[in-house]
């Protein structure tokens, strides 16, 4: 499903794609391309991934823009129209960058999450579904944003000595239990999200040993598989 907005601001005449550099209008299509280049962008910040990241917006920008750059010219920048999906209704874009430098200036008080390495999983889960719920509600970007959420919190869980995080089964885009769990969200509610993140954090990497692994494609314990099926 499209987001709405104040108009049609960036798809094609009665169609659900948005309008792109490669001039393709038909859905599989560009959500197959789409998919393919953000298995490159885990890759790539995978292999990146070192003591002195910090996770914060200019990150998020990079993860966005990394990936969709090749597609869309409003890749990496937050949206300037106000957007819904449904009956949720995101934040308004007239607040959203006051509300995310808010919320990115609460996450280095946290140090970005650097510091879970000898802390209970459900205290880590807890932390992260509280700052993702916070990320659905902004919905920074103009499309793609579900993806580029997961794959900032899931580079903060292989930081912290994890696998990605297992968001269950998300093959279904309109009715996953990643998308109800965002719903609640929208109404101040974390408790979902945080069940479906204990759930799905596993270890991976000892601590200590995170950044000198010999890693391949899909690190360690993490199948590529699993990256295209959480897309």
């Amino acid at each position: 499903m499209k987001y709405s907005s104040d108009d049609n601001y960036i798809y094609y005449p009665n169609t659900s794609v948005p309008v792109n550099k490669l001039v393709i209008k038909d859905s599989e299509e560009i959500e197959e391309l789409e998919t393919q280049l953000f298995l490159k962008t885990y890759e790539h910040f995978h292999e990146d991934l070192n003591e002195r990241t910090i996770f914060d917006q200019e990150y998020l920008k990079d993860l966005h823009e990394f990936a969709f750059s090749k597609l869309y010219s409003w890749a990496g920048k937050y949206r300037d129209k106000n957007i819904s999906k449904g009956n949720a209704v995101f934040c308004q874009a007239i607040h959203l960058q006051k509300q995310a430098d808010k919320l990115f200036a609460d996450l280095e008080k946290d140090h970005y999450l650097k510091d879970f390495r000898d802390e209970s999983t459900e205290k880590f889960a807890e932390k992260i579904a509280y700052y993702m719920c916070e990320l659905v509600v902004l919905h920074p970007f103009f499309e793609l944003n579900g993806r580029t959420i997961r794959l900032f919190f899931d580079m903060i869980a292989v930081y912290n000595g994890y696998e990605y995080i297992d968001y269950g089964d998300t093959g279904d885009k309109k009715n996953n239990v990643y998308i109800q769990a965002s719903k609640y969200c929208m109404s101040g509610d974390c408790e979902p999200m945080k069940m479906i993140i204990l759930n799905g954090l596993k270890s991976g990497f000892a601590p200590g040993n995170i950044f000198n692994a010999n890693r391949d494609n899909s690190g360690k314990g993490i199948s590529v598989d699993d990256v295209i099926e959480s897309l």
